[in-house]
């Protein structure tokens, strides 16, 4: 399958917002996307099949840490190397902007996508309980570090 991927602009947020709506519980509204797309400090990026969206992944930066808001490919287009080429292209975009470490939560049931970013180089590095609603459900929180190490130190709160 032929897609390529392109930054999105705000022209694009009707078309995120309908990728929202088939793949999760909980969607962003086209006038949060259209204001995050907007937002000096995130960047999106779309893949395109014969000039429709298809997937898309966002996020925003902040100092020196990325957080990945959302990757989601329509349920049609899976299994064909789109989010694992949405998140190549976005990581290759932050580290320009000198991030040192990526961030992103996924849904503890959600298997074939934490394959996906362990295979992007993402660990696991916590847990956010009952972070989903709908059903609700336990968060992974994940990292990717730019430090040529992937280690991250437990604390405890009590110390």
């Amino acid at each position: 399958m032929n897609f390529e991927i392109k930054r999105l602009s705000e022209k694009d947020s009707f078309a995120v917002a309908e990728i929202e709506k088939q793949c999760f519980s909980n969607p962003w509204s086209e006038a949060t996307v259209s204001s995050e797309i907007k937002s000096r400090f995130s960047d999106f990026f779309g893949a395109f099949s014969e000039e429709k969206l298809v997937g898309y992944i966002g996020g925003r930066t902040i100092a020196e840490e990325t957080e990945i808001f959302n990757v989601a490919v329509s349920p049609e287009f899976r299994r064909k190397g789109i989010a694992k080429s949405l998140i190549e292209k976005f990581v290759e975009a932050v580290r320009k902007k000198e991030t040192s470490v990526i961030f992103l939560e996924v849904r503890a049931s959600n298997l074939s996508a934490i394959a996906l970013y362990e295979k992007s180089g993402f660990v696991f590095c916590g847990i956010r309980k009952d972070y989903y609603t709908n059903p609700k459900e336990n968060a992974l929180l994940m990292r990717l570090a730019f430090d040529g190490t992937q280690e991250y130190e437990e604390w405890d709160d009590d110390e």
